[in-house]
């Protein structure tokens, strides 16, 4: 499973839920600048906190098309 996430899916699945990445980053406990990061393609989000973050993502942007 690859890390990295599709920034426009991602922001755009925020959106759709109403939030902001700074929003998101800060209640599931992560740090903005992190998370801006790995949406921006800075962090290769190959191991940890940086890959939670992926993958948290990229299971938002599942779960925002399924519905």
């Amino acid at each position: 499973m690859t890390a990295a996430v599709d920034r426009d899916a991602a922001l755009h699945a925020l959106r759709k839920r109403g939030s902001t990445l700074k929003k998101w980053a800060k209640d599931e406990g992560y740090g903005y600048r992190n998370a801006s990061n790995v949406i921006r393609g800075t962090s290769r989000a190959h191991f940890g906190e940086g890959r939670e973050i992926a993958e948290k993502l990229n299971k938002l942007i599942q779960e925002t098309n399924n519905v």
